[in-house]
């Protein structure tokens, strides 16, 4: 095991070598999924008929979905409100824009009889994005650098990696030990002293105390996905963290 963990520091420590590509490797959210609560009971019909450019069908889903369109970001989230006060926003291509969203339900519950509406419980479930690394990668040696990934070609031609964030916070973290992390939350088999010290207030846990585990799917082409952030700086820890991999796998 000793000899494992000497083999990846050395791979880090010529990783780091490579040389930086021109272009940037910048997010691109294109979509995120937050939910909140506005404390008071929906009727979903007096819903559909009070508030403009919704559609409801108890048929098809049991939940009224209204289209709010964002001037600033030029996009438009879907709302969805449920009977019983749970609001759910999909489509934005910001937290910002999506939490904005979600606040104009209620303001409206409110000027429609609601008063007592509110933001409550504001969470992010969910934030995906795409990069683009500007060059071309060679998934075959990405996946002998990195190892811990999945990748079938013959089904599907991206390669993937699961990686959680909150362990990136701890220092000279290599695939090794993320990958023992992940087995050990797979698992329940996590040291609870410990993980209350290293989660405290860490955006990387949610309230039911599953960890945020970003999955990257990344093909030959340089193009690469994001998806199961929730936080942009989550997001940001983790490309940081593979960009020295997709560096040395680099198709030259």
């Amino acid at each position: 095991m000793e000899a494992l963990r000497c083999e990846f520091e050395e791979d880090i420590a010529s990783v780091m070598e490579m040389e930086e590509p021109e272009q940037p490797m910048v997010l691109n959210i294109y979509n995120v999924l937050a939910s909140a609560n506005t404390g008071v009971n929906i009727d979903l019909p007096w819903f559909t008929e009070t508030f403009g450019n919704t559609y409801y069908d108890p048929h098809e889903f049991p939940a009224a979905r209204a289209d709010i369109p964002d001037k600033h970001t030029k996009s438009v989230v879907t709302v969805s409100a449920f009977s019983n006060g749970k609001i759910q926003a999909t489509g934005g291509v910001s937290v910002e824009c999506t939490k904005n969203s979600l606040k104009k339900i209620v303001r409206k519950l409110r000027s429609k009889g609601l008063e007592k509406a509110k933001l409550l419980s504001f969470e992010v479930h969910n934030i995906q994005a795409v990069i683009d690394a500007g060059f071309p990668i060679d998934l075959r040696v990405l996946r002998e650098i990195y190892v811990f990934v999945d990748y079938e070609p013959e089904r599907n031609p991206g390669l993937r990696i699961r990686i959680p964030v909150l362990y990136l916070y701890n220092q000279g973290c290599n695939p090794e030990f993320l990958q023992r992390q992940l087995l050990a939350h797979q698992y329940g088999n996590v040291n609870q002293n410990k993980g209350k010290l290293e989660r405290a207030n860490n955006p990387a846990l949610c309230r039911n105390g599953k960890i945020e585990i970003v999955t990257l799917t990344i093909h030959f082409s340089g193009k690469i996905g994001m998806a199961g952030g929730r936080s942009v700086e989550g997001l940001q820890k983790v490309l940081e963290y593979i960009k020295p991999y997709l560096i040395r796998s680099r198709l030259v």
